[in-house]
């Protein structure tokens, strides 16, 4: 019986894995394993895009749930509505480690054709622009909207040319 005790104790004494922030995941870097963050919409809006851990690579899966504006620019061309029973729905998008239910609201038909503005690069119309973006600012209701996320602000960059807006990286093949 002591020596069963002796084992428990032992196996308490192991270090135990701490538990990674939600979207946090580890890589291995030249031998070490490091932490890394999710990227940030702002990141998202200047062009950065995360190279995700496959799902075996024993980080857990994250799933978020995102509007539109905040769906990752490489997913985009996964994004697609589906019908089940006459109601539409968008099946979970999936890439490596991160899960994307994408929400409905009742701006993604401007979303959309913003992000379909933007991707012309050169060749988009800064008023089309600019008259979507004062469309997402205000509800039908005339109050405020709370529509935020990588699209929103790489649009605003976009008219106030912070960056170079030739390439914006964006895919004109979907929808």
């Amino acid at each position: 019986m002591p020596q069963l005790v002796e084992q428990i104790s032992e196996e308490t004494k192991q270090v135990k894995r701490r538990k990674l922030p939600f979207g946090h995941y580890k890589v291995l870097l030249k031998s070490e394993e490091v932490e890394v963050k999710p990227i940030t919409q702002d990141e998202y809006a200047d062009g950065w895009n995360a190279n995700l851990p496959s799902i075996n690579s024993g980080n857990p899966i994250h799933h978020w749930s995102v509007t539109l504006a905040q769906l990752p620019p490489n997913l985009w061309c996964k994004y697609r509505i589906e019908y089940e029973g006459n109601k539409p729905y968008s099946p979970v998008i999936k890439n490596n480690i991160y899960y994307y239910s994408v929400n409905k609201t009742s701006h993604d038909k401007e979303l959309v054709m913003l992000y379909k503005e933007l991707a012309k690069g050169f060749n988009s119309d800064n008023n089309v622009i600019r008259e979507l973006l004062s469309k997402l600012e205000v509800n039908a209701d005339s109050t405020k909207s709370n529509i935020s996320g990588w699209l929103i602000i790489r649009a605003k960059k976009f008219l106030k040319n912070d960056k170079y807006n030739g390439d914006m990286d964006l895919y004109l093949s979907i929808l």
